[in-house]
């Protein structure tokens, strides 16, 4: 499969999107795609419109493949227009459609994307940002129009289902951890009689807006659903990962909705962490397939498994991982070494090659030459038989846990985890071994 081209967005259809859905006195006289977003595209529009009065918007497009190519944005529309007038920082949508793909076309808030920050803004940021959860919580989907019938632990029991069906469908070969994990989630559900809400589905720094040192916007809800609200509590704490203060998030979250359950938490944080890492294998599945090209994406993708099954397996209650014993995985993730070679040169003909121009463009041909020789000569790894492991390993926790096949499976991603320190070390992302905390 290859990747469908990225039709640009220019300023005759960005001006039919907006009269179509907004009015005719406006016309686009700006398009830019940015980089923030990259689970969907993302384009800035500026307008002007009555007596030339000047205007943003955000057209969001979906993408042939990728970490949620599966999402729809029909539905992203649905849930932020119920929230409309409630007092949540969230942008107002004005209309769906297709452009090539489908899109929604939503109004522009102020702020920028909060990124690394100082420890005390990080916490007041952290803080305000779980009252913003809390309150969207306190919204019964009653009031904002939306049927809801169940409980939230049926709710998550079919947010599981869901996400089993996303891993079976994508994955590139069986990860037996991130299946015992899965089966250890349906067993363990809390029931705790919550009635469902509408959550996030996404929350974190990577996803909110920060302007004059507050939050003003929670952006993408692709993910957005009827659930238990501690799943969005669970995943914003996984999604911290160094840049906001998780315990000053679950503060600011209690803060408004009262005490939350210790124990109840701990389990929302291994689904979020189990949820995430199956996103990570559909951008994995994306980059095999030729969808997606970019090194960034195995790289950081195979990373983020590894710490957020890590993450996920501590939650759980399974422990640590142990130091590695300096022995080779025999369950490696995937891509092993022969596919992150080839997917080099993938990347290099795809995205190199084309712009390259004079001694530049022959070395690029060169690099993929000997990226594609080298794939060739790397022996297949003599492993473990992946799909019986993981058969064994769901059996295991379907029947209640058995800790031997726990440790097992922790002291192989503490092997492939040291494997792995360039990338954790590129991305600053903590190594377990070391004493480091997970986040």
């Amino acid at each position: 499969m290859t990747s469908e081209p990225a039709a640009a967005l220019d300023l005759a259809a960005a001006t039919a999107v907006l009269r179509e859905h907004i009015g005719a006195w406006l016309e686009a006289v700006a398009v830019e795609r940015v980089s923030v977003g990259n689970s969907q595209e993302t384009w800035l529009v500026e307008a002007t419109g009555a007596e030339g009065r000047s205007a943003a918007y955000v057209l969001r497009r979906s993408v042939p493949a990728g970490v949620l190519a599966w999402t729809r944005r029909e539905d992203e529309h649905r849930y932020l227009a119920a929230l409309a007038g409630r007092g949540l920082p969230v942008p107002t949508v004005h209309g769906t459609g297709t452009l090539g793909r489908s899109y929604v076309l939503m109004g522009r808030l102020p702020g920028a994307v909060a990124g690394r920050l100082e420890p005390e803004r990080a916490t007041a940021l952290s803080r305000e940002l779980g009252g913003w959860l809390a309150r969207l919580h306190a919204l019964t989907p009653a009031e904002l129009g939306l049927p809801a019938d169940g409980t939230g632990r049926e709710a998550t029991l079919r947010e599981i289902a869901a996400w089993q069906g996303r891993y079976e469908d994508a994955r590139p070969g069986p990860v037996p951890l991130l299946g015992a994990l899965l089966a250890w989630a349906e067993r363990a559900v809390p029931d705790d009689g919550r009635a469902p809400a509408l959550v996030w589905g996404d929350p974190g720094p990577h996803n909110t807006l920060v302007d004059d040192g507050h939050v003003s916007g929670l952006l993408d809800w692709e993910l957005a659903h009827l659930g238990h609200p501690l799943e969005d509590l669970g995943a914003a704490v996984w999604a911290c990962l160094g840049r906001f203060d998780a315990m000053a998030l679950v503060a600011g979250y209690e803060a408004e909705a009262g005490p939350v359950d210790r124990s109840a938490l701990d389990y929302y944080v291994a689904l979020g962490s189990i949820t995430r890492t199956v996103m990570m294998v559909n951008g994995l599945a994306a980059w095999r397939d030729g969808s997606a090209t970019a090194p960034s994406i195995a790289g950081l993708g195979l990373d983020l498994v590894a710490l957020s099954l890590a993450r996920a397996a501590r939650a759980a209650g399974w422990g640590e991982l142990p130091p590695p014993d300096g022995r080779p995985p025999e369950l490696p993730l995937w891509p092993d070494a022969g596919a992150a070679v080839a997917g080099l040169a993938r990347w290099l003909a795809a995205d190199v090659v084309p712009t390259a121009t004079g001694r530049e463009r022959r070395m690029a041909r060169a690099a993929e030459a000997l990226l594609l020789a080298t794939a060739n000569r790397i022996p297949a790894s003599e492993v473990a038989d992946l799909a019986r492991v993981e058969a064994e390993a769901v059996a295991a926790e379907q029947a209640g846990g058995d800790a031997a096949v726990r440790e097992r499976l922790l002291a192989d991603l503490a092997r492939e985890w040291q494997r792995l320190e360039p990338l954790t070390t590129f991305h600053g992302h903590p190594r377990p071994w070391r004493g480091e905390p997970l986040g």
